[in-house]
């Protein structure tokens, strides 16, 4: 049944027939041209730049991690930019750290890095330590320091329980600093601990100098001077150097890719006359997509927009589709008349091969565009990235390779030299032929194989266990992005993360901004800010009231101790002795926690506490899909003190906000694609059987890369998400080859039609096929999350498209035309009922070869 929208597919090959004469007659003009942009692209290069900061580009823009992220932060820095870095110290042979030896190394390499290391400033010209860009935080380690303090001298009379520890009458929070704790008897006093967490936070206006001084303590780190320690660090700046490295480390492979390619083309290129073998053509349409690459990243790159290390999978894409237009160009060059002229053999085969790639070309800008809508950065600049790649690619092919053809196709018309010698290669190469006839053969009974009624009933069964194995999967999978996924295997950033969720088992801290904490004088309000601390100290994973870091109660015993009659009476609060209070020595580590107004606290007025910030901890959970609850429940309990103005956050909010988000996204996309899809089938292929057979094939394959990668151990992350965008465009290509082409043949009856069709075109959808896995399989050589993700999925929708492309395709194309001709059979006995082919449109079947000298 042919849809009235045939008349634009008429249209289209009317353009793409005048595209290839007039590639035919001026090829220098349009390659020049082409150069010229591209040189014109790369200038955009100037403004070619990189970001890569997970904690922002992985999680969707509008996630509320992102507001509380900045509320932090803005409550956080003081005189420039907030740099934070974390340090993990274990000893090597996993005993504790309070013994003497370690406990010395511990305290020296803690002492090297707050006083010794030193950063020049570029812009003052003044050293710079850790002393001078940590206010207000200077006292972050103070615990710790305090512990390995006692422990060097006489501690008799000191309790040193955990997580907090009293001293001289002050409680002292260790739960921050000091992990993996071995206790005595009672359960609260310590004997050992063998891990210990430090927490730098750097303030300045210079970025450039935080991030100097945290190479230095790296390199120490990691350096063999603490022989008895084992140490690593990790920080944004640093998890966004390790994706950068993933991305420099993958991009070489690219080389890799290149020359695998050419070689499967060079080797494929070969026919049983020498004159029509294409290497040369081969390897030039192999660096076309290498051009169609930089044309891209000039391009994108002069928006503004930055490159991130994902968009390296990008390029590897380009090879893959690049060179499956070639593969396309060639069998249709092959099949047009070798008596003809140049130019209008390569009219029709533009005319032919540029259809196709439009349908294919058209549904891959659909895939990648949904991306473009995405509200998480990395698939955006993904999809972004790849869409325009898939643009200049389809365009570059499209007028490239022909014109590369025109210029080289006159050897196809040289004469046999007869003079030439017996070293001379043959004008016929007999393997070729043979091997040419073995496939022929083979692909003309899978034809008739598949053209066979009684096919569809083992199709039915076997669909649907299929079916049921990726739906299996997709109920299975598991919404998770871990830190390790963004670095290489091999990486110290893996090897500290690993370690360092396994010592937050036990117990870790979140903050808690209070932005408008009223007037405290008012003994309501007071006791509003004490219930709602009290609420998140009972929370769900809550480890309790011991692991709160709040400065109310102590400034309340401070007001008790400094109060002029010295009596045990309950006092009401003031602001006044605020200052005071974060002046002494005992307290001074609460200054980080409150801003605050010293005029207004003179005045004993509200002003004088602008807003405080207090933490408390949570214990089990780790993983960022396991955290999201929890962090829903602090949400919660933050709307229930509106008042208060409320933001609750930890450092893995960002991910796990990122975990829930994604898999509604994943099916909206889905869905919004298989429509678009459907709509573009409609356009390209205006007939229903192969419409109906495509969208049927493009669902299935889908459904099953997406179930399988489930059980291949690939979760919901924004990987996954981009690769799912590449395999919905991907899967599409081969059904959508075999549909069209289907759809164009004119052979009388449907087996006919099938073994045309998979003559003609089966045999170089299965080279794009298996060029593609040689694209991406370099990866192997250097694994990566990302890259194996990629490679994961090519195979699937390869494997998977095959098999429906090949296979069920043909199976329900058959099985759709035989009832619709039943159907029709007394309305109309003509073939254009059977066929639906227009008798005024130009056809290139009737210009292909005789049967005996296809190959």
């Amino acid at each position: 049944m042919r849809w009235p929208t045939v008349k634009y597919e008429q249209k289209m090959q009317r353009f793409f027939y005048r595209l290839g004469e007039s590639i035919g007659e001026h090829p220098w003009r349009w390659i020049v041209a082409l150069l010229a942009f591209t040189a014109l692209s790369s200038i955009g290069f100037l403004r070619f730049h990189q970001l890569n900061n997970a904690r922002i580009q992985f999680t969707a823009s509008d996630s509320p991690s992102h507001y509380e992220g900045r509320v932090l932060e803005e409550f956080l820095r003081q005189n420039g930019s907030l740099h934070m870095i974390e340090v993990m110290i274990r000893a090597r042979d996993n005993g504790s750290l309070l013994r003497d030896e370690h406990r010395e190394q511990l305290e020296s390499i803690m002492k090297e890095m707050t006083d010794t290391i030193s950063v020049i400033d570029a812009k003052s010209g003044n050293s710079l330590t850790f002393a001078d860009m940590c206010e207000p935080y200077c006292k972050k380690n103070e615990a710790l320091h305090a512990l390995l303090g006692l422990y060097a001298g006489n501690y008799s009379r000191f309790e040193t329980t955990y997580p907090t520890m009293d001293m001289l009458g002050q409680e002292v929070f260790l739960g921050a600093n000091v992990y993996d704790v071995d206790l005595k008897e009672d359960g609260e006093t310590i004997q050992g601990f063998r891990s210990a967490i430090l927490h730098f936070f750097l303030v300045h206006n210079n970025k450039e100098v935080m991030y100097a001084w945290e190479d230095k303590i790296v390199d120490l780190l990691y350096s063999d001077k603490y022989w008895l320690l084992d140490s690593g660090a990790a920080s944004d700046n640093l998890v966004g150097k390790e994706i950068r490295m993933m991305g420099t480390k993958t991009a070489p492979l690219l080389s890799v890719a290149v020359l695998c390619l050419m070689m499967f083309l060079v080797l494929s290129s070969f026919r049983h006359r020498r004159r029509e073998s294409k290497p040369f053509e081969s390897v030039m349409g192999a660096l076309i997509p290498i051009l169609a690459g930089i044309t891209t990243i000039g391009l994108v790159s002069a928006s503004g927009l930055a490159f991130q290390s994902i968009v390296v999978s990008t390029l590897f894409l380009l090879l893959a589709i690049g060179i499956d237009d070639v593969f396309l160009m060639l069998s249709s060059w092959h099949r047009t008349d070798s008596n003809k002229e140049i130019k209008e053999r390569l009219a029709l085969t533009v005319m032919d091969s540029g259809c196709s790639m439009t349908v294919t070309s058209i549904t891959n800008l659909i895939s990648f565009g949904n991306g473009v809508l995405s509200t998480t950065p990395v698939l955006q600049t993904f999809a972004i990235y790849s869409t325009v790649a898939s643009v200049i690619c389809y365009l570059y092919q499209l007028i490239l390779f022909p014109a590369i053809l025109a210029l080289t196709a006159h050897k196809e018309y040289r004469k046999i030299d007869e003079d030439c010698s017996s070293s001379c290669i043959p004008e016929e190469i007999q393997t070729i032929s043979v091997m040419r006839g073995y496939r022929e053969n083979a692909l003309k009974w899978l034809a008739r194989l598949v053209t066979k009624r009684w096919m569809i009933i083992p199709i039915i069964p076997t669909l649907l266990v299929f079916w049921a194995t990726a739906v299996y999967g997709i109920v299975n999978i598991q919404t998770d992005l871990s830190v390790q996924k963004l670095a290489l295997p091999n990486s110290r950033l893996v090897h500290f993360k690993n370690e360092y969720d396994k010592s937050l088992k036990a117990m870790q801290t979140y903050a808690v901004i209070v932005s408008n904490p009223g007037d405290l004088r008012d003994p309501t309000q007071i006791e509003q800010i004490k219930n709602m601390v009290h609420t998140y100290e009972n929370a769900s994973y809550a480890f309790g009231e011991k692991s709160t870091f709040f400065w109310l109660r102590p400034y309340e015993e401070f007001l008790q101790f400094y109060s002029s009659d010295g009596e045990d009476e309950e006092l009401s609060f003031s602001y006044k002795n605020i200052p005071a209070f974060l002046d002494n020595d005992m307290y001074q580590y609460y200054r980080g926690t409150l801003r605050i107004n010293e005029t207004a606290c003179e005045l004993n007025e509200p002003e004088c506490i602008d807003k405080f910030l207090f933490s408390t901890g949570f214990t089990t959970l780790v993983r960022f899909n396991e955290m999201y609850p929890l962090i829903a429940e602090w949400r919660v309990i933050a709307a229930k003190f509106p008042s208060l103005n409320i933001t609750a956050y930890t450092e893995r909010s960002n991910f796990a906000d990122q975990s829930v988000s994604l898999e509604p996204v994943i099916w909206e996309t889905l869905y919004s694609e298989v429509i678009c899809m459907g709509i573009s089938f409609l356009v390209f292929i205006p007939d229903l059987i192969s419409i109906t057979s495509a969208m049927f094939s493009l669902i299935s394959v889908n459904l099953g890369v997406f179930g399988f990668l489930a059980l291949w151990g690939v979760g919901i992350d924004p990987f996954s998400m981009a690769s799912l965008l590449m395999s919905i465009g991907f899967s599409v290509d081969i059904s959508a080859h075999i549909s069209y082409h289907y759809y164009e043949n004119k052979a009388p009856n449907p087996r006919a039609k099938m073994e045309e069709t998979l003559v003609e075109i089966g045999w170089p959808t299965i080279q794009g096929a298996v060029s593609t896995l040689f694209a991406l399989s370099p990866i192997m050589i250097k694994p990566s999350y990302l890259g194996m993700v990629f490679l994961k999925t090519v195979f699937l929708v390869t494997l998977f498209g095959l098999i429906h492309g090949l296979v069920i395709l043909p199976v329900l194309l058959n099985f759709f035309t035989s009832v619709f001709r039943r159907n029709q059979v007394h309305q109309s006995d003509s073939t254009e009922s059977v066929t639906g082919i227009a008798p005024h449109r130009i056809s290139i079947k009737s210009f292909t070869y005789p049967k005996e000298e296809r190959s």
